[in-house]
């Protein structure tokens, strides 16, 4: 994984999955705001592609070096949005990127990584976030000039009703995620010229570890 300021993954823990989520940051301007007031965030929904083999190549390459360091950005700038169900892999990575699951919130806090796609089952996790940092300068804007969401620590959390894990879907083991190398998403500082419901396209890495 880069090198960043969040804090290390927690002793015992092993790299267990590698996603490169493509999708959209959704925030928010109510009617009738003032305009200098900030979007509201509304959380994120994104398809997620198993890139864990390509991660595997970097890890004794020096952090500088990472084959995934530039994977966000070309997600971003190489395609389009895709839709949910459209299982094609991503421009240029081919069949580097085969569609893994899905990312979106179960509810306002709860950034939730379904990664349950056909035969293959990686499990469903429920986290909240644990600590985040400024992506860095070296971190790409978006096809829309944003700027990069933060790089985050995610705490998995056994989920209260009514959420629910199927036993299938459970692995009690994978006990943190990072959303790193982060490319464009942030919202405009303020609601000004901005509708009340909008999205901003990103792409990042997130690594899970158990």
């Amino acid at each position: 994984m880069p090198g960043s300021a969040l804090p290390p993954p927690s002793a015992g823990l092993a790299v267990f999955h590698v996603a490169l989520g493509r999708g959209t940051q959704n925030y928010s301007c109510s009617a009738g705001v003032d305009p200098s007031t900030a979007p509201t965030a509304l959380g994120a929904t994104a398809n997620l592609y198993n890139v864990t083999c390509m991660a595997s190549a970097c890890t004794s390459a020096p952090s500088s070096q990472h084959p995934l360091d530039q994977v966000p950005a070309l997600a971003l700038y190489a395609n389009k949005q895709p839709p949910p169900e459209d299982a094609t892999n991503l421009t240029p990575l081919g069949s580097g990127s085969v569609l893994s699951g899905h990312h979106y919130f179960t509810n306002a806090t709860t950034p939730t990584f379904n990664l349950v796609q056909g035969d293959t089952n990686y499990g469903i996790f429920f986290s909240k976030k644990a600590f985040n940092v400024t992506a860095p300068p070296s971190a790409a804007n978006g096809t829309d000039s944003s700027t990069p969401v933060p790089w985050l620590k995610l705490q998995v959390e056994t989920p209260d009703a009514p959420l629910v894990i199927q036993e299938v879907d459970y692995r009690p083991n994978v006990k943190e995620i990072y959303r790193v190398n982060t490319a464009g998403g942030n919202a405009p500082k303020t609601c000004t010229g901005m509708p009340t419901a909008f999205e901003i396209q990103y792409a990042a890495e997130y690594w899970f570890y158990g």
